[in-house]
C-alpha cells in the first residue's frame, strides 16, 4: 500500500555547493565591496510615492496628509485629486510615515527602507471612524502585522519581501519566512514545505492576484506540496497575507492555511533593472512604463538555477535539482474603465539520480535507486478592477493554469538490471473565472460577495508498485482523462456593532461537479476592544477541500469490467475554532496568543486499516476502496511576542504547542505523521548605518523543533525481503529526537547614486542537526536502518539594482 521506494526524501538532493563555486561567490563579493565602498561625501536622498484610499471601499482620498515622522524641517505633503502623493528629498535608510485624514483613524507605516536605486511606492488604506457611537479611545493604527484583508478577525498577518530578505532562514522565500510565525512548523532543511497547526501542506490554498493557482514551488510534487524553492522571485513580490485558520468567507477549497500573494506593479515614471546572482540562481528583472508619461507599466523577471547552468559539465545525474521560472505583471490603468492587469507565473524543475557505485559497493537500498522526476506549473490571468460610484468596486479575473509532473523511478539489482517502481505522467489544467463585488453601505457596514467557477481537466497515465518492498509488479494502473467543475459562491460582511465590538460574518458554498458533492460553510468572527491596547477575539469557520483527483479515479474490478470505487467520496471538511488575545504594549511591541481547536471529518480512509488521507503523501499509491468515516483533531496554542523594526533593531519569540491526532478505518486514535508537538523560535537582528549611505544588518534565528513522527520497520520481514518493510500496526508511534537549529544572515547594502548593491549571506542549520529522511536496508548488517542527513544549507546572493 505504501511506496517506500518512490522517494519522498532524496538522500543527495542537498549537497554543499562545490568549494570552487563558493569561492567564486565570495571573490565576487570581495571585489564588488572594494569597488563600491569608497566613502561618499554626499548624503543621498530618495522619493516616496503612493496612494491613500478607503480601506473598505477602495475609493481614493484626496487631501490626506502624509508626513515623514521625525524630520526637521518636516517633510510632508497632501494627496491630490486621485489620492496620490509624492515626497522627495528623504535621506536613505528607514523612515516612518504618518497618514491622517479628517474622519479617519491615523495610520502609520514604520521601518520603510529607502534605497538609492528604487523609489519607494506605498499604497495606504485608512479606516473610517464610526460616528454616532459612544466615544472610546483607541490607539492609533500601529498594527504592523495586520492582514491586508479587512475581513480577517484572527489567525492572519501580512508578510513582506523585506522580512524575507532580513529574517535569518527566510532566504527570500515567503514559505521559509512564515516558518518563524506562530502555528507554523518547517518540514525539513532541504525544502520549503510548511506544516500549519498540524495540517499537511496539501491543504493550503495558494492565491496569486486574487486567483487560485497550483502549488508554486519547484518540484512540489516530489515534496508533498513543498519544494526546493518557491517560483516567486523576490523582484516580483509585494506585501501579501498569510492565514493559519478560521478563514474569511472568500477563501474556499482550503483546510490548513492560505497564502494570498500579490505582485507589485512596475515603476510608472522610470525604467529600472536588476541582476541577481545567488544560491537559488541568476535573476534578470526589468520594470517601468511602456511609454514615458503614460500610466501603463510592466514588471518582469526571469530566473535560472545555478545547477541548470552547471549540469552541462556534470558527468552523471547527481541528485541536485535544476529549474527555471518566468513571471511578469503588466498594468493598464484607464481613465474611466478601471484598471486591467495581465500577470503570469511559470516554472519548471527536474531532479534525477543514477547510481555511480558498482553493485559490490552498494551499502544500502538507497544506493541502487534510480529516479527522474519533473514538475512544471504555469498560471496566467487577466484581472479587471473598476470603482463604481463612491462606495463600491467590482473585481473580476479570468485565468488559465496547468501542471505537468512525471516520476520514473526504479531499483537496480546486482546486474544493474532495473526493476521499475513507478512510471507516472500526470497533467492538469484549469480555466478559472472569478468576480467579486464590494460595497460599503456605511462606516459601520461593508459587504463583499462573489463567485468562482473552476473548470479543470486532467490526463493521467500512471503505473506504480503499491508495495515494492515485497513485489515487483506495477499493480497500480490509472489511465484516464476528463474534466470537472468546482463552483464556489460566498458573501461576507464586516459590521461595527459598537465602538468596541466588530463582527465579521459570512457564508461559503462549494459544489464539486465530478460527483455532485457540496459543502455549506458558515464563517464568523467577533472582536472586542476591551481597552485601548487590548483586544479579544473569537472566530469559527467550516472549511473543506477536495482530495487529489487521482484518489477519485481509482478503479477496481467489478463484474466483467471496472468501477470507479472512490468517485462518490464526500469532500473532506473541518471545523476551526480560534480564540485570540492581542496586547499592543506600545507602538513597536506586540503580544498575541491564540488557542485553537480543529475537528476534521468526512476524511477518506481505508476500512479496517491504519490508512487515512490526513497522512497522504504524493508518492503513495494504493488500490483500495475508501469511505468517509475518518476524523482528525488538531488542538494547541500559538504565542507571539514581537518587537517590530524600530531604532534599527527587532526581535520576535514564537511558540506553538499542539497535538495532532486522527482516527482511521479501524477506529483507533493515533498520532498523525505531522504531530511534532512543539516548535519554538527566537529571532532578531540589528542594523547599522555604515559611512554615509551604506547599511549592514546581522540577523539570527534559533529554533527548537519536535521530531517528526515515523513508522518503525519490521526487521524480520525486512530481512526476508532484503528491503525495508514497515510495521503499520505501529504507524507513527515513534518520534525522532528534538532538533535545535541555528540560522544566520548578514545583509550589506551599498547605495550609490541611482545604483544599489545588495549582498545577502545566509546559512541554515549551523548546529549541524541530523534529520531523519527515511529508512534503508543495510545489505552488510542485514538490518533496516534510519538514514540521517546533517548539512549546513548556504545561501549567498548578490544583486545590483539600477
Amino acid at each position: 500500500m505504501y511506496s517506500d521506494k518512490i522517494i519522498s526524501k532524496f538522500p543527495l538532493i542537498i549537497q554543499i555547493i562545490p568549494n570552487s563555486i563558493m569561492n567564486k561567490y565570495f571573490l565576487l563579493i570581495y571585489l564588488t565591496l572594494i569597488i563600491a565602498s569608497p566613502a561618499l561625501t554626499q548624503n543621498l536622498t530618495q522619493t516616496v510615492k503612493g496612494k491613500v484610499y478607503d480601506r473598505d471601499s477602495h475609493i481614493s482620498l484626496p487631501g490626506a496628509t502624509v508626513i515623514v515622522a521625525g524630520t526637521d524641517p518636516l517633510i510632508g505633503t497632501t494627496t491630490d485629486g486621485q489620492g496620490r502623493f509624492t515626497l522627495t528629498g528623504i535621506p536613505l535608510g528607514r523612515i516612518d510615515l504618518k497618514i491622517s485624514f479628517i474622519g479617519y483613524d491615523h495610520h502609520y507605516v514604520s521601518g520603510l527602507l529607502l534605497s538609492s536605486s528604487e523609489e519607494a511606492v506605498v499604497d495606504i488604506p485608512l479606516k473610517e471612524k464610526v460616528t454616532g457611537l459612544k466615544e472610546v479611545v483607541i490607539k492609533d493604527d500601529f498594527d504592523k502585522d495586520k492582514a491586508l484583508n479587512s475581513m480577517a478577525t484572527l489567525s492572519a498577518r501580512s508578510v513582506s519581501l523585506e522580512e524575507s530578505q532580513r529574517f535569518a532562514g527566510g532566504m527570500e522565500d515567503f514559505s521559509r519566512l512564515v516558518a518563524a510565525f506562530g502555528g507554523v512548523s518547517p518540514s525539513s532543511i532541504d525544502n520549503n514545505e510548511i506544516i500549519i497547526r498540524g495540517n499537511p501542506a496539501k491543504g493550503i490554498l495558494w492565491r496569486l492576484e486574487g486567483v487560485e493557482i497550483p502549488v508554486p514551488n519547484h518540484l512540489a510534487h516530489a515534496f508533498n506540496s513543498g519544494g526546493v524553492v518557491s517560483m516567486f522571485s523576490p523582484f516580483m513580490m509585494a506585501n501579501s497575507d498569510f492565514f493559519t485558520g478560521a478563514f474569511p468567507a472568500e477563501y474556499g477549497n482550503v483546510l490548513s492555511g492560505v497564502f494570498d500573494i500579490n505582485f507589485r506593479t512596475g515603476n510608472p515614471d522610470k525604467r529600472k533593472y536588476a541582476v541577481g546572482i545567488g544560491g537559488y540562481g541568476i535573476d534578470f528583472a526589468a520594470e517601468g512604463p511602456f511609454k514615458k508619461g503614460k500610466p501603463a507599466t510592466y514588471l518582469a523577471n526571469f530566473r535560472v538555477s545555478t545547477t541548470s547552468l552547471l549540469k552541462q559539465v556534470m558527468p552523471v545525474e547527481t541528485g541536485l535539482p535544476d529549474y527555471a521560472d518566468l513571471a511578469f505583471n503588466l498594468d493598464f490603468p484607464t481613465k474611466k474603465a478601471g484598471v486591467f492587469s495581465l500577470w503570469s507565473l511559470n516554472g519548471f524543475g527536474r531532479i534525477a539520480f543514477s547510481p555511480t557505485k558498482e553493485p559490490v559497493d552498494w551499502e544500502n537500498s538507497w544506493d541502487n535507486i534510480k529516479y527522474n522526476i519533473t514538475y512544471g506549473m504555469s498560471a496566467t490571468g487577466l484581472n479587471h478592477k473598476v470603482i463604481i460610484g463612491k462606495k463600491s468596486y467590482l473585481s473580476s479575473s479570468l485565468s488559465f493554469s496547468m501542471t505537468e509532473n512525471t516520476n520514473v523511478s526504479g531499483q537496480l539489482d546486482s546486474l544493474k538490471k532495473e526493476s521499475q517502481v513507478a512510471d507516472i505522467s500526470e497533467s492538469n489544467y484549469s480555466v478559472y473565472l472569478k468576480s467579486m463585488f464590494n460595497h460599503k453601505f456605511s462606516a459601520r457596514h461593508t459587504n463583499r460577495s462573489g463567485l468562482m467557477v473552476n473548470y479543470f481537466g486532467f490526463n493521467y497515465n500512471d503505473l506504480a508498485n503499491t508495495n515494492p518492498a515485497i513485489q515487483d509488479t506495477l499493480d497500480f494502473v490509472l489511465s484516464d482523462k476528463g474534466a470537472a467543475t468546482l463552483f464556489q459562491l460566498y458573501s461576507q460582511s464586516k459590521y461595527q456593532l459598537s465602538s468596541k465590538w466588530m463582527l465579521n460574518a459570512g457564508l461559503h458554498f462549494m459544489f464539486f461537479g465530478l460527483n455532485g458533492n457540496f459543502s455549506i460553510e458558515p464563517r464568523i468572527g467577533l472582536g472586542w476592544q476591551v481597552a485601548p491596547k487590548h483586544r479579544l477575539g473569537i472566530a469559527y469557520g467550516k472549511h473543506s477541500r477536495i482530495e487529489p483527483l487521482r484518489i477519485y479515479l481509482i478503479s477496481l474490478p467489478a463484474g466483467e469490467g471496472e468501477a470507479l470505487v472512490n468517485k462518490d467520496l464526500q469532500i473532506t471538511k473541518a471545523h476551526h475554532f480560534v480564540l485570540g488575545y492581542d496586547w499592543n504594549i506600545n507602538v513597536n511591541l506586540h503580544f498575541k496568543i491564540e488557542p485553537y481547536f480543529q475537528l476534521l471529518y468526512d476524511v477518506p480512509v481505508i476500512p479496517d486499516s491504519s490508512f487515512s488521507m490526513i497522512n497522504y503523501q504524493n508518492d503513495m499509491f494504493f488500490n483500495s476502496k475508501l469511505n468517509n468515516s475518518g476524523t482528525g483533531t488538531n488542538v494547541g496554542v500559538d504565542l507571539t511576542f514581537e518587537r517590530f523594526m524600530s531604532n534599527n533593531y527587532y526581535y520576535m519569540f514564537t511558540a506553538s504547542v499542539y497535538q495532532s491526532k486522527y482516527k482511521e478505518g479501524d477506529g483507533i486514535e493515533r498520532n498523525t505523521r505531522l504531530n511534532q508537538n512543539y516548535v519554538f523560535n527566537v529571532l532578531g537582528g540589528k542594523e547599522w548605518k555604515v559611512r554615509e549611505n551604506n547599511f549592514l544588518s546581522i540577523n539570527g534565528k534559533f529554533t527548537v523543533l519536535g521530531g517528526m513522527r515515523y513508522t518503525s520497520p519490521d526487521q524480520a520481514a525486512s530481512q526476508e525481503y532484503q528491503s525495508v518493510v514497515y510495521d503499520y500496526s505501529r504507524i507513527y508511534e515513534d518520534q525522532w529526537h528534538t532538533n535545535y537549529y541555528l540560522d544566520f544572515s548578514l545583509n550589506y547594502r551599498i547605495n550609490r547614486s541611482r545604483v544599489a548593491h545588495i549582498f545577502i549571506i545566509q546559512a541554515k542549520n549551523l548546529t549541524m542537526q541530523k534529520e531523519l529522511i527515511g529508512f534503508a536496508y543495510n545489505y552488510k548488517d542485514q538490518v533496516a536502518e534510519p538514514i540521517e542527513l546533517a548539512v549546513i544549507l548556504p545561501y549567498v546572493s548578490y544583486k545590483i539594482e539600477f
